[in-house]
């Protein structure tokens, strides 16, 4: 199983300027509006498509504006996919680690440049750096020095079926602890902390499991109190057990094949199991701070979405398709903010305009690949998607 964490920028949308002003909440009900041309089209978009099911949303900061779901979240038995077919949604998990942190930061229980080793139970250093330490700024920012050996994390950080007797924080122990049995300086980057851009899943369970140590409570439980209820996301859970499994979609590969059950060890940089629709409450409560249950005040959301390189300084080896990172949310270069999401059968698309306060949602139980069709047919739904008004 590969996490396809990060997707092409020609997946992106039409350019918008990187930087904006302060995000601003309104409060106005959203009005009913005419979106059945769209439906029609959208439909008409997967009986041409190789998406077995797949549900969209957009989002303003007033509520969701619009919602629908497109084939089925089961072929053999014709199960439409709505959006409230729960699925995993892959990357877009590690964005709820950057408001968990902006959280338990403004209640004192840790500070953004901390060092992670005041919080966790065993050490991490770079070992080509070893006195230079790593911070949850770098974590969060995808520079701490931590990159993942693809090979070896599809091999050990996932589990066949629901569950695993091994937890993040042991997996984390075995990998990234010197004593660990799986140590390896192949793991690492010989750049300093803070200078070079390598994407990592284990970054974003580290600072989850520093989280924990941090608030006392474990990652899945914290997040489930303080962000997925107060949301009303009550179909969303980390683990299969707390979710209505007559509501999930079956996943698919690129030939069709169902993909056997799994579960990701280190559950909070992937294994989010939620719906297109709580996706979208999710969303609206980061728009706008003063809708229900928002995770956060309107100053520690701009201090979340806040770019965190110096203009003219970025860190070597940063994607150009994403030139600007804030904590666990990319800035991506045609102006939009969010996360993208792949794994094994499942594809998730999360963005938002910071200018027009308008977000989009994708979410199919398959992977998108890089052929051309495919990229097509992406690429005109997510346009589709600019027409609700």
């Amino acid at each position: 199983m590969v996490r396809r964490f990060s997707l092409p920028s020609r997946w992106a949308v039409a350019a918008l300027s990187l930087l904006a002003p302060p995000l601003r909440a309104q409060s106005v009900a959203p009005a009913p509006i005419d979106t059945a041309a769209l439906t029609a089209s959208l439909r008409q978009h997967w009986q041409q498509s190789d998406f077995p099911g797949f549900a969209v949303a957009v989002v303003r900061p007033q509520g969701i504006v619009y919602e629908h779901g497109f084939g089925y979240a089961n072929k053999a038995r014709q199960t439409p996919y709505t959006p409230t077919t729960v699925q995993g949604v892959g990357s877009v998990s590690k964005t709820l680690i950057g408001v968990a942190l902006l959280q338990a930061a403004a209640e004192g229980r840790l500070r953004l440049d901390q060092p992670v080793n005041e919080l966790l139970p065993f050490a991490v250093h770079n070992p080509y750096f070893p006195g230079q330490p790593i911070t949850l700024r770098h974590l969060a920012t995808m520079t701490a020095g931590l990159t993942d050996a693809q090979g070896f994390y599809n091999r050990h950080a996932y589990a066949k079926g629901h569950s695993s007797p091994l937890s993040n924080a042991e997996y984390l122990r075995r990998t990234l602890s010197p004593a660990g049995k799986w140590f390896s300086r192949r793991r690492f980057v010989p750049h300093a902390p803070g200078t070079y851009y390598a994407y990592s899943n284990e970054s974003a369970a580290l600072a989850a499991l520093a989280l924990e140590k941090a608030t006392g409570q474990p990652f899945d439980q914290y997040t489930r109190q303080r962000i997925l209820l107060p949301l009303g996301m009550t179909d969303s859970g980390w683990h299969f057990a707390e979710t209505d499994s007559a509501r999930h979609a079956t996943l698919y590969d690129q030939r069709g094949r169902v993909v056997p059950p799994y579960y990701t060890i280190t559950y909070p940089d992937g294994g989010l199991l939620t719906s297109t629709h709580s996706l979208a409450l999710y969303l609206r409560g980061i728009l706008n701070p003063a809708s229900p249950g928002a995770p956060l005040p309107p100053a520690a959301r701009d201090s979340l979405l806040f770019p965190q390189f110096r203009e003219g300084h970025p860190p070597q080896h940063l994607d150009p398709a994403e030139p600007q990172q804030a904590l666990f949310w990319a800035h991506r270069r045609n102006g939009t903010i969010g996360h993208t999401g792949g794994d094994a059968g499942l594809t998730t698309f999360l963005f938002f305009d910071p200018k027009t306060l308008t977000g989009k949602i994708f979410v199919t139980n398959t992977e998108l690949h890089s052929s051309p069709r495919s990229l097509a047919q992406f690429q005109a739904i997510w346009k589709l998607l600019d027409q609700v008004p």
